[in-house]
């Protein structure tokens, strides 16, 4: 259930711990095949110029989102079940919300009928977090993304949390010339990691938030200014065993 942000910044009074988000890893050097090694989920953000038309892309298999091209939209994502979805791929409308879910258990499909999960199938892991790239893309320009997490948690009361951010520059902003450089790809890691202080005085460092018990929400604000093609690259890191 989604709680209204007036509601959330009302209910700061009633604190039950203190959340604040470990400082972005910004890595302008990742390389691939090193960094981006192993098995992965990527998702295709496209900035939309105003009232151009947004194709139908819901669902396994469709892993793109329409976003506002010079605007801001909030990305809600969740870590459950065993299938890699986009619930809901366009931020151009009334609400400006995204909806994405992430597996939180790792399976392969080894009877080829399309379902995870099934009997026959073979159970990978279960995730124990994800390793998250971020990247600008399409035409060289100046323009940038600028991502801040936030989360909501539930124990009798919803807190809102203003939590670091993370600014992704545009494909080659910065830099001198018609072509612009190489891709800048930005460790977003941290983005998912907090740090917890509960009323009975336990501290918890760079927990991930989707392991927190009562998180009833997690999104990203995101400003796009100008940024035509931003790629999110997911890669799940599984506990001991098959737990």
């Amino acid at each position: 259930m989604r709680i209204s942000k007036s509601t959330q910044l009302m209910s700061m009074f009633f604190v039950i711990g203190v959340l604040t988000f470990a400082l972005p890893m910004n890595v302008l050097a990742l390389k691939l095949g090193t960094d981006f090694s192993g098995m992965h989920f990527n998702l295709n953000i496209h900035g939309v110029p105003d009232a151009k038309s947004v194709p139908s892309d819901s669902g396994e298999g469709r892993h793109s989102i329409f976003v506002p091209l010079n605007d801001t939209y909030e990305l809600y994502i969740a870590v459950e079940g065993k299938q890699w979805l986009v619930t809901d791929c366009d931020a151009t409308d009334a609400d400006g919300d995204v909806n994405i879910i992430l597996p939180r258990e790792i399976w392969n499909d080894t009877n080829g009928n399309g379902i995870l999960g099934d009997p026959g199938d073979t159970k990978i892991g279960r995730v124990k977090y994800y390793k998250v790239y971020v990247v600008g893309l399409g035409k060289p320009t100046d323009e940038k993304v600028i991502i801040d997490p936030e989360a909501v948690i539930t124990n009798s009361s919803s807190i809102l949390f203003n939590l670091e951010e993370l600014i992704v520059p545009g494909h080659g902003s910065g830099k001198n010339g018609k072509g612009g450089g190489k891709p800048n790809w930005q460790n977003a890691t941290d983005l998912f990691l907090v740090d917890v202080t509960f009323l009975n005085g336990t501290e918890v460092y760079d927990a991930w938030v989707f392991d927190l018990l009562e998180l009833e929400n997690y999104w990203w604000d995101v400003s796009n200014s100008g940024v035509k093609l931003m790629k999110v690259r997911f890669y799940p890191v599984l506990g001991n065993g098959n737990g």
